[in-house]
């Protein structure tokens, strides 16, 4: 099955701890949602983490990874599915315009915040290991 991370899930080191079994496939997006950093983690030192929602005309950039039963497991326990965060199917596309179906995480919208700068890092570091667009990152991610 696909998985498309967005947050800190975009970083290759967290999801080889996480999801050994997981290949990454290439970078892709989802159209009509649009990332924040909003809500708290402690698991984060308290600052806020990504999330996504429905927004027209906007485009989430992020990871497209295969993954294992096992890892979808372990997944879900990282994520807090179904407490914290919700999981569902959506289309993605890579750059030559392939749609995947593909499962992400999101959650209802909290208030709009700033990640802790492990947080940030990891994610940032993330959007390297994907490959995702220089100006997407700096304009959504830092």
């Amino acid at each position: 099955m696909y998985y498309f991370a967005y947050g800190s899930s975009l970083n290759h080191e967290q999801m080889n701890c996480t999801c050994p079994d997981n290949r990454f496939i290439k970078r892709a997006c989802l159209y009509d949602y649009k990332f924040v950093y909003d809500g708290h983690s402690k698991n984060w030192e308290g600052g806020a983490v990504a999330n996504i929602s429905k927004s027209a005309d906007n485009i989430v950039w992020g990871g497209l990874y295969e993954i294992s039963k096992s890892d979808l497991a372990n997944l879900n326990r990282r994520e807090g599915y179904p407490k914290s965060y919700d999981r569902k199917e959506l289309e993605v596309k890579d750059d030559q315009g392939n749609i995947y179906k593909a499962i992400t995480y999101f959650r209802i919208g909290e208030k709009v915040g700033i990640p802790s700068n492990k947080y940030g890092k990891t994610v940032v570091n993330g959007a390297k290991d994907c490959d995702l667009p220089d100006d997407y990152v700096k304009n959504n991610l830092m």
